[in-house]
């Protein structure tokens, strides 16, 4: 290859890097508004940046046939904005609405030879789905850390048993899915209003201390197009006081002076698009929500 075109060539990548920089924002990134409505991409930054030889030949007022514009790579970065299918999976199925592997917590072996033993066999299946669950969700999402996962259900515990306490759902509804707000409405219905509850955490959890102790990775029911679920189930450690009082103030349940070791079992869902190399941001608008609490 001569000097000249090398020197050609390197114009041509610093020609197409300064485009996609003047159009950054308007080829990678999120779009607002309709899900249905979002307009394919048709960027000339895009085609540099997947061709960046043929930016040199096309004029700035190039009016023919673009066979680019029929390539939408956006589609594989955000489905859920410009698939039309993916959208409507994304808008109908906000969660899969059950709990696909109820964790019950490890027991004693109880054979001799701990090989053959039952037990041994249950503990094998949860950590294969924890070491699947964990590769798709590094594998599908983008910035997925597990320590960011254990703060949100701390933060998720402390509002929802607050929730639960005060009768305010306001605190637990940027934390549990739709049917677990309505079950938890219910049970604040049920007790009354004349029952008043006092609940406070006397030992915080590091949320180091909570383990994520089995995954599950589910599609959505139509089984079709990139829409799963992600389910982790929490084992969350604490030390709370409660206490129940009726309506005139008697002690009915509990103590305000006694310390309760608590283990519970939470299960957290969020919806991914499942990818095969790059991960994705993921639905508009998804987290990581309280789907069940488990009574072990």
């Amino acid at each position: 290859m001569s000097q000249r075109h090398a020197a050609f060539g390197i114009a041509g990548i610093g020609f197409a890097l300064r485009n996609a920089v003047q159009q950054a924002g308007g080829w990678y990134a999120r779009p607002t508004g309709s899900l249905i409505t979002a307009q394919p991409s048709t960027s000339f930054a895009a085609a540099c940046v997947m061709n960046p030889v043929r930016s040199l030949a096309r004029p700035a007022n190039f009016t023919g046939f673009d066979p680019w514009s029929f390539f939408d790579y956006r589609k594989f970065v955000y489905p859920d904005v410009y698939d039309a299918n993916e959208a409507l999976l994304c808008n109908r199925y906000k969660s899969h609405g059950s709990v696909v592997e109820r964790y019950m917590p490890p027991k004693p072996f109880s054979h001799w030879n701990p090989l053959l033993d039952p037990e041994l066999d249950r503990r094998t299946k949860y950590f294969n789905f924890r070491l699947y669950t964990s590769f798709v969700c590094y594998r599908s999402l983008w910035g997925f850390s597990k320590t960011d996962l254990q703060s949100r259900v701390l933060a998720a515990y402390k509002s929802v048993n607050l929730a639960i306490a005060t009768g305010d759902m306001r605190y637990a509804e940027p934390f549990v899915t739709e049917s677990m707000l309505l079950r938890l409405t219910g049970e604040v219905t049920r007790r009354g209003r004349a029952a008043r509850v006092e609940w406070r955490m006397v030992s915080e959890p590091d949320p180091r201390d909570i383990k994520l102790v089995c995954g599950t990775v589910v599609q959505n029911p139509l089984k079709q197009g990139r829409l799963h679920f992600v389910q982790w189930t929490a084992r969350v450690p604490s030390r709370q006081v409660v206490a129940v009082y009726d309506a005139r103030g008697n002690l009915i349940a509990g103590d305000p002076h006694k310390e309760l070791d608590v283990v519970d079992y939470w299960v957290f869902e969020r919806p991914i698009l499942k990818a095969l190399v790059a991960p994705r941001p993921g639905p508009q608008g998804a987290e990581w929500r309280l789907l069940e609490r488990l009574q072990t």
